[in-house]
C-alpha cells in the first residue's frame, strides 16, 4: 500500500501551504539597560518624532508600534475627509491576504483615518513585527486605486454616512442610528474644533466621488506629512530607531520623494474655541433617529491654568448662544451653520 502511494502521481490540489514569514523563531527577551518608566523622546527629525518605552512589567516577547501620519490635506475639506477614509479602508482591504498570515503568527494591525491624517498601529510578537510594518508601509507608498474595490468601499462608507457605492456609504448612513450621547458628542466637536465636518457634508459628497478622484488625492495627501511614532515593548532602542529611519527612507528619500516635510506653519495644533469667561452656552438638537426615545446631555467645562489660578468656563444655559450670534463670533457662526445643515 505504501509503495502504491509513493508511485501515485501527485495532484496539484494537494499541497503544503506557503511558508509563513511572520511566524517568530526568536522569543528571547531584550536586555535594555535603561528601564524607563515613561516614554522618552528617542529620536527627532524634520520628518518624524519617535517616542520609546521598553517593557518593564510584562516580560513577554511582544511589542507595539503606532505611527500617526499627520497630513494637512487630510481634513482640508469634506471631500478630503471622505477620501482619506476611503484610502485607509482600501489599504485594509488590499492587506487582507497578509492579514491572515500575520494573525496566524500572532501579529495584528489596523489602519484608520484620524482628525489630522491616518494612523498605522500594530502589535504582537516582536521578532517579525518589522516585516509586517514594512509590508504595510510599502502598500501605502505604492498605493494604486482598484476601481472595483473602490466602488465596494464607497458604498459601505456611504451607508456609514446613506446610499451610494458600497462600504463608505453604509457607515455614514448609520450615523443616524448612533446612541444619542454619541450624536451629542459629535455636535460638541463640530462646534468647538477646527477642521471638523458634519456627517451631512460627507453624505452629500460621496455620490460624486469616483476612483480617479482618489487616485489624484492620495499623492496630494502624502505630499506633506509628519510622522509621530511610538514604539514600546520587547525592542531595543537601536531597533526602534532603525525601523523609523527605514520608513523615512521610503517616504522622504530619492530624487522624487513621496513626502516632503511640513512647513513650520503646517505643524498641527489641537485647538478648540475658547469660551468667554463667565459665559454659558446652550445648543439643543433633535436626535437623528425618530424611533429612539432616549436623549442625552453633554455638559462641557473648559479648565485652564492662569496666573491667578484656575479658570473654569461652563457650557450650559440658553442665553449665551443668542449673545454669541449677536457678536458674530466664530462660535456663533459655527452654531448657525450647523443649524442650517440640520434643517436642510
Amino acid at each position: 500500500m505504501i509503495q502504491q502511494w509513493m508511485l501515485a502521481a501527485p495532484t496539484e490540489h494537494l499541497h503544503l501551504p506557503d511558508p509563513n514569514d511572520f511566524i517568530p523563531t526568536d522569543l528571547s527577551l531584550k536586555n535594555v539597560q535603561e528601564k524607563a518608566k515613561f516614554p522618552v523622546l528617542l529620536r527627532k527629525s524634520s520628518y518624524s518624532t519617535l517616542w520609546y518605552k521598553p517593557d518593564t512589567m510584562f516580560s513577554t516577547p511582544k511589542a507595539y508600534v503606532k505611527i500617526d501620519f499627520n497630513c494637512p490635506f487630510a481634513s482640508s475639506s469634506p471631500e478630503a475627509d471622505v477620501l482619506t477614509d476611503i484610502f485607509t479602508r482600501l489599504l485594509m482591504d488590499y492587506l487582507n491576504e497578509d492579514a491572515y498570515y500575520a494573525e496566524v503568527a500572532g501579529l495584528y494591525y489596523c489602519l484608520s483615518n484620524t482628525d489630522s491624517g491616518f494612523q498605522v498601529a500594530m502589535a504582537g510578537y516582536n521578532h517579525k513585527l518589522r516585516i509586517l510594518l514594512e509590508t504595510v508601509v510599502k502598500k501605502i507608498a505604492n498605493f494604486k486605486v482598484k476601481p472595483d474595490r473602490f466602488l465596494v468601499i464607497k458604498v459601505m462608507i456611504n451607508t456609514s454616512y446613506a446610499t451610494g457605492k458600497e462600504l463608505v456609504t453604509k457607515g455614514y448612513q448609520n450615523v443616524k442610528f448612533q446612541q444619542p450621547y454619541q450624536q451629542a458628542m459629535c455636535y460638541r466637536s463640530l462646534i468647538l474644533h477646527d477642521n471638523t465636518w458634519p456627517w451631512m457634508d460627507g453624505l452629500e459628497v460621496i455620490p460624486h466621488l469616483e476612483a480617479d478622484d482618489l487616485a489624484k488625492f492620495v499623492p496630494m495627501l502624502l505630499s506633506r506629512a509628519f510622522l509621530e511614532c511610538y514604539i514600546a515593548g520587547n525592542i531595543e532602542p537601536k531597533e526602534a530607531e532603525a525601523m523609523i529611519h527605514h520608513i523615512e527612507d521610503i517616504f522622504y528619500s530619492g530624487p522624487r520623494p513621496i513626502c516632503q516635510p511640513l512647513f513650520p506653519s503646517q505643524y498641527l495644533t489641537n485647538r478648540v474655541i475658547k469660551l468667554d469667561r463667565g459665559m454659558s452656552y446652550f445648543y439643543p438638537a433633535e436626535g437623528l433617529n425618530p424611533s429612539d426615545e432616549n436623549s442625552a446631555l453633554v455638559h462641557y467645562i473648559q479648565v485652564q491654568d492662569s496666573p491667578k489660578g484656575k479658570d473654569c468656563v461652563i457650557g450650559g444655559g440658553e442665553h449665551g448662544c443668542h449673545k454669541i450670534e449677536k457678536k458674530g463670533g466664530v462660535l456663533g457662526k459655527k452654531l448657525k451653520s450647523l443649524e442650517e445643515k440640520l434643517k436642510s
